[in-house]
């Protein structure tokens, strides 16, 4: 199994997502991954009803316009990561192919982590649902209540989407939780060279997972949308043997009811790239330089900004 970067060994809410193709401007169903990185496959789900929503074909057709949709909407990163505003529910399905042609650095890497914000939130929501029902079946299981069959099928089939196969309820409570968005938003800008990689343009491969199947000509994962990418990576953090000792601090964190640090979090991913230890360093330095620890309190919106209706985007 890959556990990382090009030269390494390396959630169940319905989420919506803005899909850019023939179907631009529409809400679809995010899909639930259930397998680690090297099998990414995903449970069909009802889709969710089709509700306008305020980017066109054009808006997204590149970063420059993307970058002007997302400022009339006033989605900005400095207000959320002072906790004046929500992060709006818009989620693409690939990264613009001109990122690289913004102006400057900031520019490209503001648009760059908007793009990606949405999308590590909403895969982590995936997830604490789940954490929290595990933990509710738990609490029952030793208040010696019994579980329905529905409840059974489901805590099995969780089991085995985290590879806890033994009956193991700490370790599978230990695997199935969170990743600071500031780790996530990290590791992509690192992976990705702030989206400007070839490899996430032609595959949409956010954080250079490798992989036996479903693979391009470099043998680098595909992924179909961001989403799928971004719901890989945490699955293959919770559950590859390689990341025990981030699992190990996350855990520990919850028990001391400290917050989840990804800067702190960093410190387990020496395996994530042959570069090791200055790898971490390298995460670390962007997490610190871009402010993104501010960005972990950050909260998914349920509907799109009524600024974005009053400017006359809405659809």
């Amino acid at each position: 199994m890959a556990t990382g970067s090009h030269g390494s060994k390396l959630f169940s809410v319905l989420c919506l997502a803005v899909v850019i193709g023939g179907t631009v401007g529409m809400y679809a169903t995010v899909l639930q991954g259930s397998r680690p990185v090297v099998d990414v496959a995903v449970r069909p789900t009802a889709p969710v009803a089709e509700v306008p929503v305020g980017l066109s074909g054009e808006d997204v057709a590149t970063a420059a316009r993307l970058d002007r949709a997302f400022r009339r909407m006033g989605y900005q990163l400095d207000a959320i990561r002072v906790g004046s505003a929500e992060v709006p529910p818009l989620f693409l399905t690939q990264v613009p192919h001109d990122i690289d042609d913004m102006p400057d650095s900031d520019s490209r890497k503001e648009l760059f982590l908007r793009v990606m914000l949405p999308l590590v939130l909403a895969a982590n929501e995936e997830i604490a649902e789940d954490r929290a029902r595990l933990q509710a079946l738990l609490a029952r299981k030793a208040s010696r209540q019994s579980l329905t069959h529905p409840d059974q099928v489901w805590l099995k089939a969780l089991a085995e989407r985290y590879e806890v196969e033994d009956g193991d309820m700490s370790r599978l409570l230990a695997r199935v939780d969170i990743v600071p968005p500031s780790l996530a938003l990290a590791q992509a800008a690192e992976e990705t060279g702030w989206g400007t990689s070839r490899l996430v343009r032609r595959s949409r491969n956010l954080f250079g997972h490798t992989a036996d199947s479903a693979s391009d000509e470099t043998g680098m994962r595909q992924f179909g949308s961001l989403q799928d990418a971004v719901r890989a990576y945490l699955l293959n953090l919770n559950t590859h043997r390689a990341y025990d000792g981030l699992r190990r601090a996350r855990m520990k964190a919850r028990t001391k009811g400290h917050p989840v640090d990804g800067h702190q979090l960093a410190d387990a991913l020496k395996a994530y790239s042959e570069r090791g230890e200055a790898y971490v360093g390298t995460i670390r330095s962007l997490i610190r330089r871009n402010d993104l620890v501010a960005l972990d309190n950050a909260r998914l919106g349920r509907v799109l900004p009524v600024r974005l209706a009053s400017a006359g985007f809405a659809r």
